[in-house]
């Protein structure tokens, strides 16, 4: 996977989750059901061996942004990823 088509990616889902998900006013079943949809989205993005070493440092926090509030992962998982973009472990 290149830079580009991981950074796509990643603005892709951030995108939507600014859209459909940072609210929660229309909190029906089928928000839930597209909530779960969005998470296992995510979870295989994230899954991508080697995503977090070609993304930008921008691109890595939307991922973090997301998981903060759709918990796609653990925490601390998501942390270790930033740290290998940042390279501050």
């Amino acid at each position: 996977m290149t830079n580009k088509q991981a950074n796509s990616k990643v603005v892709k889902l951030f995108n939507k989750w600014q859209r459909d998900f940072k609210s929660t006013e229309r909190a029906t079943n089928q928000y839930f059901e597209d909530l779960a949809d969005f998470e296992e989205e995510c979870r295989q993005v994230h899954d991508i061996v080697g995503l977090y070493e070609v993304i930008s440092d921008k691109n890595a926090l939307k991922m973090a942004s997301i998981c903060s509030s759709i918990r796609f992962v653990a925490p601390f998982r998501m942390l270790m990823q930033l740290q290998h973009v940042t390279k501050s472990y």
